[in-house]
């Protein structure tokens, strides 16, 4: 899919990725080795991780997991397939479902360093096919 004209020219490359990793919150490929180091990262930062789908798969640095405060789609999923696959084993993800709904709290502090690792659901899939249709129907009325 080509990037729009407005967005691309807001596309910038850093001489290194350690530059590049202090401005990215997303990480969404399909990396079998981290792309970064765990010292790079700042207090404060948020991290979505969306490329990890399969066993092998890894977009963080396992130091990285064991320190952040981890939330999830589905916390057996993740382990299984996401990049909590690569987490300590003490290292216990949040639903996000959970923090949503009141049962367990989200991010404590504004240092906290926070990863979300979204594997994909089946109910994902629906509500965003849901939004497409919703959107395509209007445009339709519009015209």
């Amino acid at each position: 899919m080509p990037v729009p004209r407005a967005a691309a020219r807001k596309l910038r490359c850093s001489a290194t990725a350690q530059k590049d990793c202090r401005h990215a919150g997303i990480t969404a490929t399909g990396a079998q080795a981290p792309l970064f180091e765990a010292a790079w990262v700042q207090p404060g930062t948020h991290i979505s991780a969306m490329g990890a789908d399969a066993p092998g798969k890894q977009e963080l640095p396992a130091a990285l997991l064991a320190h952040a405060r981890l939330f999830c789609d589905l916390p057996a999923q993740s382990r299984l397939i996401g990049e909590f696959q690569h987490a300590p084993t003490a290292a216990v993800p949040v639903a996000l479902g959970d923090v949503l709904a009141g049962r367990l709290p989200g991010p404590a502090h504004a240092d906290d360093i926070t990863v979300f690792d979204s594997s994909g659901t089946a109910l994902q899939d629906l509500v965003l096919a849901e939004a497409l249709l919703a959107a395509h129907a209007a445009a339709l009325a519009a015209d």
